[in-house]
């Protein structure tokens, strides 16, 4: 009897296309944070991390080349200077592997959900272990360095309550009632991201070949500037405690680590996680003057990404994902043949 094996769906073709794109780009990015890194705690963990993106490449590659599916170009050698100086503190890339570690879990449970071959399942199954074991290492060294920055505390409930009125809500203007726990959780959530986007794109901006692209940097670390300062007077307004604000340590090299198209992309992937983790967070807020502020910052990230796809398109580096057929271009194609 011949087993039937079906063709990968779109879902599964698109989640492993990312993952093999995204993984390319770390892999330059973690060359560059080994080959500065000076805490060889860190450089342990920084180790661990490239082989994971080495790996994933390695698989997918199989996957795809066994299906008759070209390889993305991703990114190479041509977009990382490892003789460049150090350009981020070893702090940072603690910081930067907790935030993209966070994001990998987030990603990779999605892909395993929506996926239907058993291989490809067990592929990202295998992703997720990986990174969960990555994260939990991370965790504990920066936990250990005393850098680890936790969720704000409340006080723990005493008793069960229900909502009888629907006040309870708020309004845009007036007295709101105190925050949620899992309101706080997100606000401060999206205040470390915010915080870990600005100490990138300052560095970026800082070393960028391009004024404009260094501008485009410069503009969204205002804008994450702008969003900690509201997420933090949130949080101030019902006197809770507050993550830091500290800004990792940025050198005073100019000499660009990595190529302007990897650093573009890098920020678009950013600005994607940005926008999804505003929509977790509108999801878990009940105060409407929450709701509204994070479908602002939706729109206002929506924008600066779409500033940054046209950069990468004018400069001929944006590579188109899997999409299905064009069935008008198809037609006109044949009407022209007559």
């Amino acid at each position: 009897m011949v087993k039937h094996i079906p063709k990968i769906t779109s879902a599964e073709i698109s989640m492993l296309w990312s993952t093999y794109i995204g993984d390319t780009m770390s892999i330059c990015v973690l060359k560059h944070f080994f080959q500065t890194c000076e805490d060889l705690d860190v450089k342990t963990i920084i180790k661990l991390a490239l082989k994971f993106s080495q790996d994933h490449v390695a698989l997918i590659s199989d996957l795809f080349t066994k299906e008759g599916i070209p390889l993305p170009n991703g990114f190479g050698d041509q977009d990382v200077n490892l003789q460049a100086k150090k350009l981020f503190s070893d702090i940072t890339y603690l910081r930067y592997l907790h935030h993209m570690g966070r994001t990998g879990l987030n990603s990779y449970s999605l892909a395993k959900s929506i996926s239907a071959r058993k291989d490809v399942r067990d592929l990202f199954k295998q992703f997720y272990i990986q990174t969960e074991m990555l994260y939990d290492r991370n965790a504990e060294l920066m936990q250990e360095k005393g850098i680890f920055i936790r969720s704000p505390y409340i006080s723990y409930p005493d008793k069960i309550e229900y909502i009888t009125e629907r006040k309870f809500l708020g309004g845009l203007i007036g007295h709101r009632r105190p925050l949620l726990g899992i309101e706080i959780a997100h606000l401060g959530i999206n205040i470390e991201v915010a915080n870990v986007a600005k100490t990138i794109l300052l560095g970026f901006s800082q070393v960028a070949q391009s004024k404009k692209i260094s501008d485009y940097f410069k503009d969204g670390y205002e804008l994450g500037k702008k969003m900690v300062e509201d997420f933090m007077i949130k949080l101030k307004e019902d006197d809770n405690s507050y993550p830091s604000t500290w800004d990792s340590t940025i050198t005073n090299s100019t000499d660009p680590p990595f190529s302007d198209k990897l650093m573009l992309f890098h920020t678009n992937v950013q600005s994607a996680i940005g926008i999804g983790d505003f929509g977790l967070a509108i999801a878990a807020s009940f105060r409407k003057d929450l709701t509204v502020n994070y479908e602002g910052y939706i729109l206002r990230v929506g924008t600066y990404a779409e500033e940054g796809t046209k950069l990468l398109i004018d400069h001929g580096w944006f590579e188109k994902p899997p999409q299905s057929i064009d069935r008008e271009s198809l037609r006109n194609q044949n009407i022209m043949k007559r």
